[in-house]
């Protein structure tokens, strides 16, 4: 605040009014006078002006002085008005101080009267500044006392409260409003009030305090009469020249609890005005920012938050939603180091009052937080490449540049287990490591005691990673070593994540944290190129299952994709023989032979697991056989793992050392199952095709036989009744006869059908190309078409037996001219798959269209009801399809779809 003080005198008498202007400016160059000549003018001047004090004549025109303070009072109630009046008077005193006037003096007098003046103005405003100062302190402390978790007490001189907040119904049990106007010794056990009013007492007489105020231990008296261990921390203030002592008090039997509270608390609390400015910092300031609170205070706070985020503050502080959400900003903080650290304001209460406008604030220090979080991302970007890696060289490396990058450890490295299990082999080392070994590390199983190789063994054989923070005086280890800070995780059954640096205490819990999540992503990509890799060899091995000729093949080929690809020693498998009522041994695996006893059939009423598993249709695990009552349980086998295949059997993998069967072999022994289950399918479908096929060739055999003695039989006798007729004929003529001829005829093209039908059944197999154009003329010069007339349209060569063409086109043209007609037109074209057959005959009707193929099926005399099922018979025998239809002409047409062009 300014040191000018801004005076208005009102005068109505002008010289009078320069003369003491005058005077004031000079005896106090602090003062400005603003004057004015009556009352109406003097409240336009306090309207438009800033003053701090008025001083006012008493008699003059219209409002007098004591008129013009009520007014002034109105307006202002602790503004400082100065009565200067030339009329002294006991009376006029008196209504002076009752109406509130700061202040009475006369005009008679020497000049001396305007030094008097000059200095009761500078004491008033004075004054009255540091009122405002002190109430705008009491704001400040009670917003920080309301949101204080500690109670907080302020007594006057006489130990009656005069305030407490909130957190007093915590610690005491009483509300604050049942406390403000109580003795403090309500809340004080008997024993301590009268000693707590001597030491108050004594204090107020000289001055001497009998005690720390900073730390004063002693039991209060709870509302429900218990007494609680408190301490308090206490000092002394005034208001309006007025003593009074606040006093902080805590809960003693949180002591411990608090204490690790603030002891590592890492929260600031600060009073921010309106415009940004610092007007109080806890002094947790020091340890978050690096500034003692003092060289903050007045301070605009924005100036220190990074430029980028200030807009993004401003914002977060600037909308107040009155009962929403705590305004709340995330920012960078330049500290008294010059660095940038991340810290997170939340604004917990507003001040609103004359003179101070802003927010009480809390702070912490969000830079840990912020940087786990980056390194988080930076995790998930690593580990999301780890799940694309296609070999284990590339998911080793990029390990170790993923742990270098997020904890900075470049002495790490990826050691995996050898082919013979015998060593933990290098895979991938950091940059560090050759610089600070002499040769690449690898660690031979059975190593000394105190060696790095049984350290290494000791943490691939545990489940926990192992933390060493200080290597050199790690009592396990006798091998020197560059490394301090070491941690050890293990991969699974894949080797052993070497984490370290040359610096002791390095890594953090974060640290350990990140190394065995980047650990167990290593291990499922380990896992699934494993897998993939295997899977792979198994796709490979398991092709060979569908060419097996036999069951007993299959079960061969199976047995040796588990064990050459999937490298499982003991396997066997077993297949369902309804003749022997059960699972029957078929394959076995050479360790199997030697470890198991002689096979047997496994029967439902067995008690076998293999039965079981077989039963139930799904896959069954066993860490330990001898933890169950399996048949084997007393043989070297202990891991077991049984696969069903469907209906067929089981196949078997053991192992003789116990829960060594994972996940990873469920899955490729899964794939196995189904590929030998898809096999066995195929073999059984093979199987019963050739059993169907010779089955169906002896059919055609014995049809063929029995069509070859029809013919030779029925046509025998048929020929003597024709040459009977023939003579019956010469000796008498008789129109029975001619009707007994047709009937002769009529029986030859039954038996000629017959044969076709019994002939034409079998599938083409031996389809060659055709040109149709040319087999369409050659039967229609076959076929007695009379006056008929044939439009061939057909184009293009097909694939078909030549010889059954001609029965199926024949036999088309034969049905036209029997139902169309001597003088009929079949018309033979092209379609986009096949062709038609076509004539502008009667037709047939759409309702019997289905039936025209049907065997003994015609609508002519003359027909033999055989001619298009042996149409429909040739069509099948290609893979064809025909259907009848109406032509365009109105007749009959047949399509022949689904033929095979040669072109």
């Amino acid at each position: 605040m300014s040191d000018r003080i801004p005076v208005l005198l009102v005068d109505d008498d002008p010289d009078l009014r320069a003369v003491t202007a005058s005077f004031l400016e000079r005896e106090a160059d602090r003062i400005a006078v603003e004057t004015a000549p009556d009352a109406a003018d003097g409240l336009d001047v306090l309207a438009d002006r800033n003053v701090e004090c008025v001083v006012s004549d008493y008699e003059m025109p219209g409002r007098d002085g004591l008129a013009f303070l009520a007014e002034v009072r109105e307006r202002d109630p602790d503004l400082p008005f100065i009565l200067f009046t030339g009329r002294g008077s006991e009376e006029v005193a008196s209504e002076a101080i009752s109406a509130g006037v700061t202040d009475y003096l006369q005009k008679r007098g020497g000049t001396e009267r305007y030094e008097r003046l000059a200095n009761r103005v500078v004491e008033a405003v004075e004054k009255r500044r540091a009122e405002r100062d002190a109430e705008q302190a009491v704001e400040q402390f009670r917003a920080v006392a309301e949101g204080a978790s500690d109670a907080i007490i302020s007594i006057d001189a006489d130990s009656v409260i005069r305030f407490a907040n909130p957190a007093v119904e915590s610690v005491f049990g009483y509300e604050p409003s049942e406390l403000e106007g109580e003795p403090l010794t309500t809340l004080m056990p008997e024993r301590h009030r009268d000693p707590h009013l001597e030491a108050v007492d004594g204090y107020l007489d000289t001055g001497e305090r009998g005690v720390d105020w900073s730390n004063v231990r002693f039991d209060a008296l709870h509302r429900d009469g218990s007494e609680v261990p408190v301490s308090l921390s206490y000092g002394e203030y005034q208001v309006g020249g007025k003593r009074r002592f606040v006093g902080v008090i805590r809960d003693e039997s949180e002591r411990e609890r608090h204490r690790a509270f603030i002891e590592h608390a890492s929260d600031v609390v600060a009073v921010l005005s309106n415009d940004w400015r610092f007007r109080y910092l806890s002094p947790s300031c020091e340890r978050v920012t690096g500034y003692e609170p003092s060289e903050l205070l007045g301070e605009r706070s924005l100036e220190y938050v990074h430029p980028e985020d200030r807009e993004a503050v401003k914002a977060a502080f600037g909308r107040v939603d009155p009962g929403g959400d705590l305004p709340t900003a995330e920012y960078r903080f330049e500290t008294a180091g010059g660095e940038y650290r991340w810290l997170e304001s939340v604004g917990s209460d507003r001040i609103e009052t004359d003179e101070v406008e802003g927010y009480v604030v809390t702070t912490r220090d969000v830079s840990a937080r912020k940087e786990r979080e980056r390194t988080l991302a930076s995790l998930r970007e690593w580990t999301r490449e780890l799940n694309y890696t296609r070999t284990t060289d590339e998911a080793a490396e990029l390990a170790v540049e993923a742990v270098d990058d997020l904890i900075d450890a470049g002495l790490s490295g990826i050691h995996l287990l050898s082919e013979d299990g015998d060593s933990l082999q290098p895979a991938a080392l950091g940059d560090s490591v050759p610089t600070m070994f002499e040769e690449q590390p690898s660690y031979d199983r059975g190593g000394d005691p105190g060696s790095r190789a049984a350290l290494a063994w000791d943490a691939f054989r545990g489940e926990e990673s192992a933390v060493i923070d200080e290597l050199s005086t790690y009592e396990p280890l006798d091998e020197s070593s560059p490394a301090e800070s070491l941690v050890l995780r293990p991969i699974g059954d894949h080797g052993l994540f070497v984490v370290s640096s040359p610096e002791p205490h390095k890594f953090t819990d974060t640290d350990v944290l990140v190394a065995e999540i980047l650990s167990g992503h290593l291990e499922a990509a380990l896992d699934r190129i494993e897998r993939e890799s295997r899977v792979e060899r198994l796709h490979g091995a398991t092709r060979t299952l569908v060419r097996a000729e036999s069951r007993e093949d299959i079960a061969e080929r199976a047995v040796e994709a588990a064990t050459d690809v999937l490298e499982f020693s003991i396997v066997a498998v077993r297949l369902y023989d309804e003749a022997a009522g059960g699972l029957v041994p078929v394959a076995v695996s050479d360790p199997a032979a030697e470890v198991l006893p002689e096979r047997e059939t496994f029967t439902p009423d067995g008690g076998s697991l293999n039965w079981a598993a077989f039963e139930a249709g799904e896959l069954r695990k066993f860490d330990d056989i001898r933890t169950t009552d399996a048949l084997d349980a007393d043989t070297a086998l202990r891991s077991l793992l049984i696969v069903p295949i469907g209906e067929f059997g089981t196949i078997s993998f053991g192992e003789t050392e116990p829960g060594v069967l994972g996940g990873v072999d469920e899955y490729l022994a899964g794939i196995l199952g189904t590929a030998a289950e898809t096999a066995l399918q195929a073999e059984a479908r093979t199987r019963r095709l050739a059993e169907r096929t010779a089955e169906l060739e002896r059919q055609n055999d014995r049809l063929e036989e029995f069509a070859g003695v029809v013919s030779h039989d029925l046509r025998n006798p048929l020929e003597v009744a024709r040459g009977r007729t023939e003579l019956a004929r010469e000796e008498c003529n008789s129109d029975h006869l001619a009707a007994v001829e047709r009937a002769h005829d009529r029986m030859t093209a039954l038996i000629d059908d017959l044969l076709t039908l019994a002939r034409e059944g079998a599938p083409v197999t031996d389809a060659e190309p055709v040109d149709l154009r040319r087999v369409v003329g050659s039967c229609w010069r076959t076929v007695d078409t009379r006056d008929a007339t044939l439009r061939s349209e057909a184009e293009g060569t097909i694939r078909a037996d030549e010889g059954r063409l001609r029965q199926l086109l024949e036999n088309l043209i034969r049905n036209a001219l029997e139902h169309g007609g001597e003088d009929v037109t079949v018309t033979v074209g092209t379609l986009p798959d096949g062709f038609y057959v076509a004539d502008d005959g009667p037709g047939i009707d759409p309702d019997r269209r289905e039936e025209v193929f049907d065997a003994g099926h015609s609508t002519s005399q003359s027909g033999t009801g055989f001619g298009l099922r042996i149409v429909e018979q040739v069509a099948d025998a290609h893979g064809w399809s025909v259907r009848a239809v109406e032509s365009e002409a109105g007749g009959a047409r047949f399509e022949v779809t689904g033929v095979e062009s040669a072109e």
